[in-house]
């Protein structure tokens, strides 16, 4: 999970606070170029479900488009949108909105040398 990386609301644009995160990101694959990721967007379950998934999809984009135009190359990213089908928290509380606000990323690759 990608600690403070927050979006305003039915945002998909990184902030100042969220672009210093995504330098952790970025430096973590400079240093491990045979990792693939998945970056994966997710909502909190108030929102319809065809608004969380786009909305969790644009903010995984977002994400990878940033890393792009710093110098990652496509090939070792994707993301996915899963809206609010994966919940970590409880969407009854708003710290468990909060926390089901949220991109991850999962390593899809790992070349062997």
């Amino acid at each position: 999970r990608l600690e403070n990386l927050y979006f305003s609301a039915d945002s998909s644009s990184i902030n100042r606070n969220g672009q210093k995160v995504l330098i952790g990101l970025f430096n973590f694959l400079n240093k491990n170029p045979d990792l693939a990721l998945e970056i994966g967007g997710h909502t909190n379950g108030l929102p319809p479900d065809e608004f969380c998934d786009k909305l969790s999809t644009a903010r995984a984009k977002s994400v990878v488009d940033y890393l792009r135009q710093r110098g990652i190359t496509i090939g070792r990213m994707s993301y996915k949108g899963y809206g609010k089908r994966k919940p970590i928290g409880d969407n009854k509380t708003k710290d468990g909105q909060r926390r089901n606000q949220r991109v991850e990323f999962i390593v899809t690759d790992l070349k062997q040398k």
